[in-house]
């Protein structure tokens, strides 16, 4: 019998769409809760080695202080954040003013099939329930990679709980991942 080494891994948050599955979660459940992003990439982890995890996501510009203040806590916990300016645009019919995310998403896609190519992790973890994501996550088991997808369910399109090789609901791990446990949290 051969020696097998364990599965080298690579974690990629999508912020935005974890952000927003998040406060979801929370508004349905009339609680508070907070991700413990370290304990969250150590449960995703389990125990294999890690590669690193990205986190991406955007910002206003100049950057609120507390959005400065988690990244470095990311930071801090061996989370690489990939931040990106929000652009401004203007609405033609009202001529308001609105902020959107740009290259975000094309920045995880771009470095989830950057790292496949170079064979930097065994296991890609996808941590988002968006479908847009599909088609790379198809390139990515195309080079015979196996992908994990956490998310809530919540957030979870049908099409990424279709093609993964692995689905993590991120509601069943809520008690483990959060700052404060769910059973004390008194914004209930």
């Amino acid at each position: 019998m051969a020696f097998r080494l364990p599965d080298r891994i690579a974690i990629f948050f999508d912020g935005s769409n974890l952000f927003y599955a998040l406060r979801e979660f929370n508004d349905r459940n009339r609680m508070s809760i907070k991700i413990n992003y370290a304990k969250l990439v150590e449960k995703l982890a389990t125990g294999r080695p890690l590669l690193r995890a990205y986190y991406y996501c955007s910002h206003k510009v100049p950057i609120d202080p507390g959005v400065a203040k988690f990244h470095e806590s990311l930071q801090y916990s061996g989370i690489q954040v990939v931040a990106k300016p929000l652009q401004s645009r203007t609405d033609m019919v009202t001529g308001q003013s609105y902020f959107v995310e740009k290259g975000i998403d094309v920045a995880l896609v771009t470095d989830l099939l950057c790292l496949t190519w170079e064979n930097a992790f065994d296991t890609a973890v996808l941590v988002s329930g968006d479908a847009d994501f599909s088609q790379t996550v198809d390139r990515v088991k195309y080079k015979g990679k196996r992908i994990e997808i956490a998310a809530f369910r919540g957030s979870f399109s049908a099409e990424l709980r279709r093609i993964a090789d692995r689905i993590i609901f991120l509601d069943d791990l809520i008690e483990e991942i959060s700052l404060v446990s769910p059973l004390h949290d008194t914004a209930r």
